[in-house]
């Protein structure tokens, strides 16, 4: 059994819990401590997030604690039955809910997983567990509380399946896996932001590849990316998607182990989350593409993958920026293939770096775990050479001169020779610009000599963009 005196201790240790339960004593009121906050402070995690249950909503309480953690007040949903009040502290989340049913045992029964069923009363000083919920801790085992539940919410089988990321050493519960794969097909029914939102936690966890191995058995992963299922005629398909997803998982594996070039990217959020989702997208285009030489009949899908990647980012809502940035690494990632099959010179890689922008950096780091995640044996000629690639590109970036050099010349420049304002100008400049990267052009005397002798008065004229 859980040492209850342990966890009692520690929330007489955390300063947002005392500060909480001063007020609850003078206004003597029904608040209690629940879900995932008493399992990770059983377990000894870390958090910085609070769930409250109360018997009636207050808002002078609500109000009065906002008031003394200096916090912003947000309310969330617009069902007033399932309304949530947030206070933002700081980094601390505190979220306040209406209890559901008429006791804290009635709210226990409809929590998702044991583990999250129990509460603690700060007017009390009272623990209530679920039956089983203090030994599915103690045994690691992350268990359904009823199957009822996933109708209610189907996402919580998503991020039943999270918890694996999260928490070290736990496992599912195996008739809890029974019914998600029975189940599964609930989770059309989610609205695609809180999907996409559970996926970006799954994608920043300690341990990903655990969570999407286990999205992947049991049909999750094919409901949220439809594009993944396979038609029945197509069976074989199925050990090609197999192998290009324990690819992909490699791939999750040793990103969270990367600390190359510039350091570790696993601290940057928005970067670990673009090379995780091109790495899932990239994969899928494999699939899909095998499936198209396969098929007889209707291909799998005629679309280059990172048009198709574009697509599913659409119908998921990701952000317009989010989107152009994996569209652009996808695309350059094949580019840098190509280029790897070939003899560069200086020149045109410097080009190419250009031409990919800042994002190159995490273009490297994708196409190197890629590989690494495709090694079987050792290096082939081919994956050596896109290794030499990589290590001229990265040699080439420092100090940043190639992404974005200093302009040596100016539109006032260019009009002086007798141009008017428009594209005309912004050409002149591009050409010159190519010029300067290519190290044809080192100076602003340079540029100046090249733009009087090829788009000066006498051949402005023919100058067109």
């Amino acid at each position: 059994m859980l040492k209850r005196q342990k966890i009692v201790e520690r929330i007489h240790g955390d300063r947002v819990l005392m500060k909480l339960d001063s007020i609850v004593k003078r206004q003597r009121l029904d608040v209690y401590l629940v879900g995932g906050t008493i399992r990770d402070l059983a377990l000894g995690r870390g958090r910085q997030d609070y769930d409250f249950v109360l018997h009636q909503m207050d808002m002078t309480f609500i109000s009065k604690l906002r008031h003394e953690l200096k916090g912003h007040l947000f309310s969330m949903g617009r069902d007033e039955k399932q309304r949530v009040y947030r206070i933002l502290s700081g980094g601390e989340i505190l979220d306040f809910n209406a209890i559901d049913g008429s006791t804290i045992q009635e709210d226990l029964k409809k929590r998702d997983f044991t583990i999250n069923a129990m509460a603690y009363s700060l007017h009390e000083h009272r623990f209530y567990f679920h039956p089983g919920a203090e030994e599915d801790i103690e045994k690691k085992l992350i268990r359904m509380v009823s199957s009822e539940g996933f109708d209610r919410d189907p996402l919580r089988m998503i991020r039943g399946v999270r918890y694996l990321s999260i928490l070290e050493g736990f496992r599912l519960d195996e008739k809890t896996k029974r019914v998600i794969r029975r189940k599964a097909s609930l989770v059309r029914s989610i609205s695609v932001e809180r999907i996409k939102m559970e996926m970006d936690r799954i994608l920043l966890s300690p341990n990903p590849f655990l969570a999407m191995r286990e999205l992947a058995a049991l049909g999750l992963l094919q409901e949220v990316f439809p594009e993944l299922q396979i038609p029945q005629r197509m069976r074989r398909m199925a050990i090609v998607r197999m192998e290009a997803f324990s690819h992909y998982l490699r791939f999750l594996r040793y990103l969270g182990q990367w600390n190359g070039w510039e350091g570790d990217v696993s601290s940057h959020t928005e970067g670990r989350l673009i090379l995780s989702y091109v790495a899932l997208f990239t994969d899928m285009g494999r699939i899909l593409g095998m499936g198209h030489q396969w098929a007889r009949e209707k291909p799998f899908s005629q679309k280059p993958p990172s048009h198709l990647a574009y697509e599913i980012m659409t119908r998921m809502k990701f952000s317009s920026r989010f989107k152009e940035l994996v569209k652009k690494l996808m695309d350059h990632h094949t580019n840098l293939l190509k280029l790897s099959r070939s003899m560069v010179d200086q020149k045109d890689l410097k080009q190419f770096i250009h031409h990919v922008g800042n994002p190159v950096r995490l273009l490297i780091i994708f196409s190197l775990l890629d590989q690494r995640a495709s090694a079987n044996d050792g290096l082939s000629r081919g994956d050596q050479n896109l290794a030499q690639l990589c290590h001229r590109i990265k040699t080439l970036c420092k100090g940043g001169e190639i992404i974005s050099p200093p302009a040596l010349v100016t539109g006032s420049d260019v009009m002086r020779l007798g141009y008017e304002p428009g594209p005309v100008v912004g050409y002149i400049l591009h050409c010159i610009r190519e010029k300067q990267i290519r190290g044809e052009i080192g100076d602003r005397k340079q540029a100046l000599v090249f733009l009087q002798e090829t788009f000066g008065k006498e051949n402005g004229s023919q100058t067109s963009p």
